[in-house]
């Protein structure tokens, strides 16, 4: 979504000697020994990874019955010996126990459903999946989003020599992923774009970790440099697409995380992030914190019949979020109809178009300085073009404005999904709040200091924010 690029400027030895080095890590690189195990999924994004050999001669019902031994499970079969529930979790009408294992060619795995698990032998496999699901859709995926498995890399932040690990973000949403999952200490580069949390400052500044390229551009020498364990790249930037393959053929593990549109998706990055750094219990921790919030702002929020856009800009054309895009999910997920849905990803539309939608609100992610007083944020709304001012947001002051560090929060679909959906709910329906507590009450515009209206985050220390 950064429209400014930039050029990385190094010198002439740095760039000759990555050059001379970087084609050979391919040659040099040890292959990587895939851990083998069983992932349990129970749904809901709760998935227990158990780290195990899967042998030659155990079929696919006894290869869950030692991983859940390990895990503390208790397995129950029906008199056919068909698993009918794990650790409590018993078959549902819609969704039942079964196996799954990886198939597909190397850059396009997914998962399979194994018709006969109690003859299946398990020991040509590297991964199998035990889910209850109703669908291979509704699993966590097997694969990041280029089609590469991911749970071989790390083991609880160490690598495979057993040293802390080298992280790589490149983009600021990712950044904000790894560091749900506890990795801030392991990044040692990132993306210009990155700022959060704050303490990213900080370090770029002491030189703990440093800059290897922009958010379009990412920056092949200067990653490589940087002697990464595991680069985490965005799925849906091309560029990032491009040099996951470029990496990859360089020896160097990458993992690429979905295009997030749903909030499903983000909850399988945080657990693919996680895994991949061999902390999966981080990625079930922060994913129950985070439902649990979505589930206590939406059981206050009562929007009925409210029709709202969101806006990159006060300009006559700006650039709003239509269907397919985090902030459409954001809208859909607490009863707001996004009156742009008719259009595809981010799109422009003209002045007359927003007032033949004639919108109850209308929520700007502003681009100018951080908006700090009343008399600032009227400035905003007095520039406004006459169309916009002609709408019913505007003539019932439902017109709401996120500037500086909170404008990042609707841009980036990222970690701090909780923080957003609370702000937008409570600007929308501030009624509800303060009839849960009076004292809940949110100005029209928020800047910095956006963190002081957050009460339904859950545990302190938990959900970035």
């Amino acid at each position: 979504m950064e429209a400014v690029k930039f050029k990385v400027c190094v010198s002439a030895a740095i760039v000759v000697a990555v050059c001379v080095i970087a084609p050979m890590i391919g040659l040099s690189a040890s292959p990587i020994d895939e851990k083998e195990g069983v992932m349990v999924d129970f749904g809901y994004y709760n998935v227990k990874w158990v780290e195990m050999e899967l042998g030659d001669g155990v079929n696919g019902v006894q290869a869950l019955e030692q991983a859940c031994s390990i895990a503390g499970y208790a397995v129950v079969k029906d008199v056919y010996g068909n698993v009918s529930s794990i650790d409590g979790e018993a078959n549902l009408v819609s969704s039942s126990w079964d196996m799954y294992i990886v198939t597909g060619p190397e850059d396009n795995r997914s998962w399979t459903k194994v018709d006969d698990p109690q003859t299946f032998d398990v020991g040509s496999q590297k991964l199998i999946s035990w889910a209850r699901t109703s669908s291979v859709d509704k699993m966590m995926p097997s694969v990041d989003s280029t089609g590469h498995t991911y749970y071989s890399y790390a083991s609880n932040g160490k690598n495979l020599y057993g040293a802390d690990l080298r992280i790589v973000t490149m983009a600021p949403s990712v950044t904000e992923t790894l560091v749900a999952v506890g990795a801030l200490d392991l990044i040692v580069a990132t993306d210009k774009y990155s700022n959060y949390p704050a303490t990213l400052g900080e370090r770029y500044e002491s030189g703990r970790i440093s800059y290897v390229g922009g958010y379009t551009d990412p920056n092949y020498e200067l990653i490589v440099s940087a002697s990464p364990d595991i680069v985490f790249l965005d799925g849906s930037v091309g560029e990032h697409i491009s040099m996951a393959d470029k990496l990859r053929k360089s020896g160097i593990n990458t993992v690429v995380l979905y295009e997030v549109v749903e909030v499903s998706d983000l909850l399988k990055n945080i657990w693919i992030a996680a895994s991949a750094i061999g902390m999966s219990e981080k990625g079930n921790e922060y994913n129950k914190q985070l439902a649990s919030t979505i589930d206590s702002i939406c059981a206050v929020t009562d929007i009925q019949h409210c029709k709202a856009f969101i806006s990159l800009s006060t300009s006559d054309s700006p650039y709003v979020a239509g269907d397919g895009t985090y902030a459409d999910t954001i809208l859909k997920s607490i009863g707001v109809t996004n009156v742009f849905s008719n259009i595809s990803s981010w799109g422009m539309v003209d002045r007359e178009a927003i007032y033949i939608k004639q919108p109850d609100a209308i929520i700007i992610i502003y681009e100018g300085e951080e908006i700090t007083s009343d008399r600032e944020y009227e400035n905003v709304l007095r520039g406004l073009n006459s169309m916009w001012k002609d709408t019913p947001a505007f003539e019932n002051k439902k017109v709401f404005i996120f500037s500086g560090k909170s404008a990042d929060l609707l841009s980036r679909p990222g970690a701090r999904l909780g923080a957003t959906a609370e702000l937008i709910a409570k600007v929308l329906d501030p009624d509800s709040f303060t009839k849960a507590d009076y004292w809940d009450r949110c100005p029209k515009y928020f800047g910095d200091d956006y963190q002081q209206y957050l009460r339904y985050q859950g545990a302190e220390g938990v959900l970035l924010t």
